[in-house]
């Protein structure tokens, strides 16, 4: 494997799935890998950080940098087995938005409650420090820069925005894109398309775009405000701006296999339909994306 590069521990949406019709795809939640040099990133902690964990572990890496998009259990409930956390002499820097009832460090101390888990915040091992990230506030991390956006999902959600020296990288999770539209995209009124050309401009003319496409046009009739986009809504955010680019993710825990191949080969018709020149593609848990 390249030295650097994106994997994908957790590529579901919601909640974990298993069974022999999830094989292809997997059933973890949304984590992420990024190595570039020496630094690991992470983003997002679904129970896919869990095998990345165990990974970092006999790598014996001591640094890490945690980044959460929010605090839903898909993206938040693998940290009490992330077995870094229990190692002495490794260092987790959690960076995550600003949370406006409770901070993030007591979000993480309950879910080590004795409710919940039989081990307390105070005798994980390893040293934990919790910074906040503002959006639209670049961030400057060895030879990266992160940047971040808030996102249209219930709570305050960021997407992601990675520059590398030669590429940049948008990681969008949770996101209604045009949410309460559900007609062609060349009819979209102005009072719904406007409040999204904050984000659009943000991750204009990234390389790669990663974003979900949750729901199927008919399945998004009866989600609408759910914080999830659907595939054809998805598209319009491709179309502007104009990635070439663009892995699927945060699939719906009730999609199978066979009907995510239906998903994707209906989006790629209207890819097609639309003329937008993106390939796309639907990933699965264990996917890697080499970064030159």
């Amino acid at each position: 494997m390249t030295k650097n590069y994106l994997k994908f521990w957790g590529t579901r949406g919601s909640c974990s799935v298993s069974g022999p019709q999830y094989a292809e795809f997997g059933g973890n939640t949304c984590a992420l890998e990024l190595r570039y040099d020496d630094l690991v990133c992470i983003f997002d902690a679904g129970t896919g950080i869990r095998e990345l964990g165990c990974e970092l572990i006999d790598q014996n890496v001591k640094e890490i940098h945690l980044f959460l998009s929010h605090s839903h259990w898909d993206h938040f409930i693998g940290i009490p087995f992330f077995d870094p956390i229990y190692q002495p002499g490794v260092h987790i820097t959690i960076w995550a938005p600003p949370n406006i009832r409770r901070s993030y460090r007591e979000l993480v101390s309950d879910l080590l409650s004795p409710e919940f888990f039989p081990i307390r915040l105070e005798q994980v091992k390893a040293d934990l420090e919790f910074k906040t990230i503002q959006q639209k506030t670049p961030l400057a991390l060895g030879p990266l820069t992160l940047d971040f956006h808030s996102t249209h999902h219930p709570g305050l959600t960021y997407g992601f925005k990675i520059q590398t020296p030669r590429h940049t990288i948008g990681y969008i999770t949770d996101n209604e894109m045009l949410q309460g539209h559900h007609g062609p995209l060349d009819h979209i009124p102005e009072e719904i398309s406007d409040p999204h050309q904050s984000l659009i401009q943000f991750f204009t003319n990234c390389d790669l775009l990663i974003h979900e496409a949750q729901y199927t046009p008919e399945e998004y009739l009866h989600k609408t405000g759910w914080g999830h986009s659907s595939s054809l809504n998805a598209l319009y955010l491709i179309q502007q701006t104009k990635t070439s680019r663009w892995l699927v993710t945060h699939h719906d825990p009730s999609h199978t296999d066979l009907d995510l191949h239906a998903l994707e080969a209906d989006t790629q018709k209207r890819l097609s339909e639309y003329k937008i020149d993106c390939k796309a593609t639907w990933i699965g848990d264990r996917f890697v994306w080499p970064i030159k």
